[in-house]
């Protein structure tokens, strides 16, 4: 099953509606026998810009309420029982790259470009990819990315480790189906048990404090200035 994120003039960034939706349709395609695999991608020649900026609130139920919708959707692709593929065309940053890297492989074409870019409004990485980076890259190479919040280009990102495979633009959705197709093979059954078992613990404990980090900045006076900056000039292409 391919699911296409698409939110036109944010460049997909993942608004409350986009994430309930996806939330629901990877729910339900953990349940349907009919289908083996998730391909994810995204439209107009960006994955995801990341989070919606305009949204962000200190409020803190409020917070924990949208965070916990992305939670949902990182323990579904991380934790569930169907394989599932990134295909990265264009931008994904911040949240953006959180969510490729919860799916079990990542496919990139040329155009690809990656960026923890949390830090730029004050805030810390979310859908677990302070576990899923270094579980990539090592943990030298992920505090390096995600300090620095520096922007990696497809050539890099292949050669770190964040994708596994980089193609031309024409090729990408091809190749990420082929991998789909890869991961899927053999009896379902286990593999939901196997995911299961390589997050154990661990992924519920990361997204617990990871939820407590994301409340608190946003309370804090260099989130709201820096969210203030970027809605004054508007939001800038990645």
């Amino acid at each position: 099953m391919r699911l296409t994120l698409n939110v036109p003039g944010k460049k997909n960034a993942l608004t409350d509606v986009l994430r309930a939706e996806l939330r629901e349709a990877i729910a339900a395609a953990q349940d349907d026998a009919s289908l083996t695999a998730i391909v994810l991608c995204g439209a107009g020649g960006s994955f995801s810009s990341g989070g919606d900026i305009s949204a962000m609130t200190s409020d803190p139920d409020v917070a924990r309420r949208r965070m916990s919708v992305l939670h949902d959707i990182a323990r579904l692709l991380i934790a569930g029982r169907k394989p599932s593929v990134a295909a990265v065309s264009g931008a994904a940053f911040g949240a953006g790259l959180s969510l490729a890297l919860c799916c079990d492989a990542v496919i990139a074409d040329t155009s690809a470009k990656f960026c923890a870019s949390f830090g730029r409004i004050g805030l810390p990485p979310d859908l677990a990819l302070g576990w899923t980076l270094p579980a990539r890259i090592s943990l030298a190479k992920a505090r390096q990315l995600l300090l620095s919040g520096r922007v990696v280009d497809a050539a890099e990102a292949g050669a770190l480790g964040i994708v596994d495979e980089v193609v031309e633009p024409a090729w990408l959705l091809a190749t990420a189906d082929r991998w789909a197709e890869a991961l899927a093979a053999n009896l379902p059954g286990p593999k939901g048990h196997l995911k299961a078992l390589l997050a154990m613990d661990s992924l519920d404990r990361v997204l617990a404090a990871e939820m407590e980090s994301y409340v608190a900045c946003l309370a804090s006076q260099e989130h709201r200035n820096a969210r203030e900056a970027f809605l004054s000039k508007g939001r800038p292409k990645p």
